[in-house]
C-alpha cells in the first residue's frame, strides 16, 4: 500500500485574500469560491487543495498555526520570484539535512514549506 497527499486544507480568515495569495503566488486556479461557506477550491496542484474560513463548514483550524505539511516544487527560484512581489517572507533555505527549500507565510501567518523537488 502507498499512501499519498490526496488533499490540503488551509485555514484562512479573508477568502478572497487567500484565494488571490494562492492564484497569483503559486499559479494556482480558483475553481469554485463560495464566501457564503466560506470555501475556494484550488486547481493546479498534484492534489486537491481548499481555503476555509474556521466556523463555516470547512472545519475549525486556527490560521497561522505551524504547518504540518511540506509542499514540493521543481524550480524554487522560480517560485520564489513569483512570491517576492506579494510578501517579504519568502526565503529559500539550506536545510542541515543538505535539503533545500523555500519558506513563506501567507497572508493569515499559515507558514508553508516548499521542498525542492530531487
Amino acid at each position: 500500500m502507498t499512501l499519498g497527499l490526496a488533499f490540503l486544507k488551509i485555514p484562512v480568515t479573508d477568502l478572497g485574500r487567500a484565494v488571490d495569495f494562492y492564484c497569483t503566488g503559486f499559479g494556482l486556479t480558483a475553481d469554485f469560491v463560495s464566501d457564503e461557506y466560506g470555501w475556494a477550491q484550488l486547481g493546479g496542484a498534484d492534489m486537491g487543495m481548499a481555503l476555509y474560513v474556521a466556523g463555516k463548514g470547512g472545519g475549525d483550524g486556527v490560521p497561522g498555526q505551524d504547518r504540518d505539511f511540506h509542499l514540493a516544487a521543481d524550480d524554487l527560484e522560480a517560485l520564489l520570484a513569483r512570491l517576492t512581489p506579494l510578501t517579504a517572507t519568502a526565503a529559500i533555505v539550506e536545510n542541515d539535512d543538505g535539503s533545500r527549500s523555500l519558506d513563506v507565510k501567507d497572508p493569515d501567518g499559515n507558514g508553508l514549506r516548499i521542498m525542492a523537488r530531487s
